[in-house]
């Protein structure tokens, strides 16, 4: 009895989530099919170039070994983080910072050689309050919130990568109509 149930409901789960139009966000979808994606990157060591490939190659779309087999290549220009006071104490001590992640980004077409994506940018802002006398557990949570603002960094540029139209090129500098 129970099994039908739960049969029954999960049923009705998945028809009612499929009618309204829900699903996982993945890839984007947008690239043809079978065409191939190559991320690059100016620093050989770059964490978020290397996280961009693990959840692009997970969610399933193809990636390029080598720039000279994609279709497609996605350009990680510049990864910056960077820490600013934004309030101090009475004794001149910082007590709040802003943590800033940004990138710059470029996509471009490598069978027409037109640029899709120029000079993108993603940033991240977070405010950490500091305190000089808990100053390991507030560099824990600066690591743990460098962390999440890195993972929020990657799904903004795969957001900006699944609005792309392929068919026409795109500006993302504000100063330029």
């Amino acid at each position: 009895m129970k099994s039908t149930l739960l049969r029954t409901i999960t049923i009705i789960l998945a028809i009612t989530i499929s009618a309204c139009g829900w699903h996982l966000r993945g890839a984007p979808k947008n690239f043809p099919p079978g065409s191939k994606l190559y991320i690059t990157t100016q620093d050989p060591r770059s964490e978020l170039a290397d996280s961009i490939t693990r959840l692009l190659q997970t969610s399933g779309l193809p990636l390029a070994e080598e720039p000279s087999e994609a279709d497609y290549t996605l350009t990680i220009h510049q990864e910056t983080e960077t820490k600013r006071t934004v309030s101090v104490d009475a004794k001149g001590r910082a007590s709040e910072y802003e943590l800033i992640t940004s990138a710059e980004y470029s996509v471009q077409d490598n069978n027409t050689g037109r640029d899709l994506l120029t000079q993108a940018k993603a940033d991240v802002y977070r405010t950490l309050e500091w305190d000089d006398n808990e100053v390991v557990s507030k560099g824990e949570e600066e690591r743990l919130q460098r962390e999440e603002m890195r993972r929020e960094l990657i799904g903004r540029i795969i957001d900006r990568l699944r609005r792309i139209d392929i068919r026409t090129p795109i500006t993302d500098n504000p100063a330029q109509p």
